[in-house]
């Protein structure tokens, strides 16, 4: 078994993965406090919590956007699981031609994505749109090409921003609603959060197929946190909310050799 953690800005996600298959998940806020310690034993607990042994998992491997965070994962993996830990950066294979200027500006949890799409939906156009601290959208051509993206600010920091810098308006629960046109505080705040950033994303995604697939359409695919807020409004052809852990997953198969 693989065990394969995304660390973001905000959370960690992670899970336990055999042949392609997620056999179970977690989120665990990302602390810069976090020690290899702590990590370490949530995650043996966690496992225990699943039915699993931490003498079963064979591979640890991991993407980080949070630099401190990288040598904690390594410690743990090595302390926790006998494991010298995989880490997507630079150099790492991954099967994709990434056109980024500068390599190092990328997101990992980015390649991963991609490197997930490409197996899991072979010979299509992509772009991959992941609702994380930041919602980001990127475009992967059918011949394995990372094309590039863009990023917006994701969908719980405009609220919680919202909440920061007024003096009145609360914090609200992200959910779907029926109405635009609120008819207090909290239903106004949800309105605009969930039908702006509906509409940001039907413009981003149709000016990237334009710009990246002209004459083409290209499959749209969802992974992250608050992908599913949108399964009804068929903005997304796949929903795959362990997108990232899958890739990394892929990943570590690619370096094998």
């Amino acid at each position: 078994m693989t065990l394969t953690l995304d660390a973001g800005s905000s959370r960690i996600f992670g899970g336990i993965l055999s042949e392609g298959r997620v056999l179970g998940t977690f989120r665990k806020n990302t602390s810069t406090g976090l020690t290899a310690d702590e990590l370490g034993l949530f995650l043996i607990q966690w496992l225990q919590a699943k039915g699993f042994d931490a003498s079963e998992v064979e591979a640890f491997v991991f993407c980080s956007v949070v630099p401190e965070l990288n040598a904690v994962l390594e410690e743990c993996s090595r302390s926790y699981f006998g494991l010298e830990a995989l880490t997507l950066r630079a150099g790492v294979k991954s099967g994709l031609q990434v056109k980024y200027t500068n390599h190092q500006e990328l997101g990992a949890d980015l390649i991963a994505n991609g490197v997930a799409g490409v197996k899991l939906f072979p010979g299509r156009d992509l772009i991959i749109v992941d609702f994380g601290t930041a919602t980001s959208l990127c475009a992967v051509s059918s011949g394995r090409e990372y094309l590039g993206g863009t990023l917006v600010p994701g969908i719980e920091i405009t609220m919680e921003a919202l909440a920061e810098r007024t003096a009145r308006l609360p914090v609200v629960e992200i959910q779907p609603v029926k109405r635009v046109c609120g008819r207090d505080a909290v239903s106004g705040i949800q309105g605009g959060l969930f039908y702006g950033t509906l509409g940001m994303l039907k413009e981003l995604i149709k000016r990237m197929n334009r710009e990246c697939f002209p004459d083409k359409t290209a499959l749209v695919i969802a992974t992250g946190e608050h992908a599913d807020l949108y399964e009804n409004f068929k903005l997304f052809d796949h929903i795959v909310p362990e997108l990232v852990l899958l890739g990394l997953e892929e990943i570590r198969l690619l370096n094998l050799n």
